[in-house]
């Protein structure tokens, strides 16, 4: 709960305020774009995803004081890029490169090499942000109706991990072990190892996680919309509340090798909080698998549960 406390109170002091002003600055080129269109669906963008760049950011808290600045100047443009091309792809516009994407790949790729210990972590980064692409337009033909290939793709995964194919994928198409490993890059001591680490702490496990928070929260809005939605694999809200509450476990025993484990634990407690706050967590489909979520994310994410609903009801 402390370090989940402290977590809090580094992000809103010195990291809320920094990735507003980095929103402001790609809005700017966003805005600047020649071609109306492209403009048009940038802007999109950045106006349905912003609270995804503001929650990933709490990584940066992660850095040492000092390198925030630079971790975040890493992490934005890179959910950025993602959340672009997902706009893209949900609106079935070719995710091709334009000016706007240049910029973002080209910015983040910039700031992560500027860090001391990139090197160390370049070949696993690269790996979890393909990963991250390839989940999400696997995603994409699921929502479309073509499951197999996702199923395909996913079950090749980590097949002898315990996880099932649909945690599998949800796990490989967030982006959270692309944002870790950027924070941890800003220490020159990272090195091989520790990419590794982290990159299992956060995949499938963790962002997997995230990944069933978001859909938890829009399960009733999904189910009357005919859209696809991950929870929608089990076969009913006791299963989906043991499956997850399995994954929060699997979380918590992958973090505890980590330097610094308690930092990450409180950024686990932050995302459980920043949904199961939510009223789509509340609802009569979604309340039990909240309440199992809770009992096992343990007080650290009650706290911040009951403060972030507070902030929802201000």
């Amino acid at each position: 709960m402390a370090a989940a406390l402290a977590a809090l109170a580094a992000y809103v002091a010195s990291v809320l305020p920094e990735v507003r002003r980095e929103l402001g600055r790609w809005r700017q080129l966003a805005e600047a774009m020649p071609d109306p269109e492209r403009r048009r669906w940038a802007l999109a963008a950045l106006a349905e995803k912003e609270s995804n760049v503001e929650a990933v950011a709490v990584f940066a808290t992660l850095a040492p004081l000092r390198q925030r600045r630079a971790v975040l100047r890493a992490i934005v443009p890179l959910q950025l890029a993602i959340d672009y091309r997902d706009v893209l792809e949900e609106a079935g516009e070719a995710a091709e490169t334009d000016s706007f994407l240049t910029a973002l790949d080209r910015g983040w790729v910039e700031e992560f090499e500027g860090l001391a210990g990139h090197a160390a972590i370049a070949p696993t980064l690269r790996a979890a942000v393909k990963r991250c692409a390839e989940g999400q337009r696997r995603t994409h033909a699921a929502a479309d109706g073509e499951s197999a290939e996702l199923e395909r793709w996913a079950s090749a995964l980590d097949p002898a991990s315990g996880y099932r194919w649909p945690e599998l994928a949800a796990g490989a198409s967030s982006s959270v072990a692309a944002h870790a490993l950027i924070a941890v890059a800003a220490e020159p001591e990272t090195n091989a190892e520790t990419a590794a680490l982290v990159d299992a702490a956060y995949n499938p496990s963790i962002g997997a996680l995230t990944v069933f928070l978001d859909d938890l929260v829009d399960l009733e809005a999904d189910r009357a919309a005919g859209e696809h939605n991950y929870l929608g694999y089990y076969a009913d809200s006791a299963e989906a509340a043991e499956r997850l509450a399995w994954i929060a476990e699997q979380a918590g025993s992958r973090i505890e090798p980590l330097r610094h484990a308690s930092r990450h634990r409180a950024i686990v407690a932050g995302v459980g909080a920043f949904y199961l706050s939510a009223g789509g967590a509340q609802t009569s489909c979604t309340a039990s698998i909240s309440r199992r979520l809770l009992a096992t994310l343990g007080p650290g994410t009650r706290t911040l549960t009951a403060f972030v609903r507070l902030r929802r009801m201000l």
